[in-house]
């Protein structure tokens, strides 16, 4: 069940990755990307699910690329 307003939650990486349950799937259903807790998006695909990743952090955080919009210095977070 969906929490209408989730509590906010500490950010944390661990070997410099966000857990699985801190990232959320967005898509159009053509194109996907996982968005993290801390505004991050690690992994996403470009045109098409099948396509190479444009940015692939999920599997490679040093040489991946990501993409965030977030403040600096960001202590916690919630998704909704």
């Amino acid at each position: 069940m969906c929490d209408p307003d989730p509590p906010f939650r500490a950010v944390r990486r661990r070997d410099g990755y966000l857990p699985l349950e801190d990232l959320g799937l967005i898509g159009d259903g053509t194109t996907a990307a996982l968005v993290g807790l801390d505004g991050s998006i690690p992994w996403m695909c470009l045109p098409r699910f099948d396509s190479d990743p444009v940015f692939c952090a999920l599997l490679d955080h040093a040489r991946g690329g990501h993409f965030t919009v977030a403040p600096e210095d960001l202590v916690e977070a919630r998704q909704h």
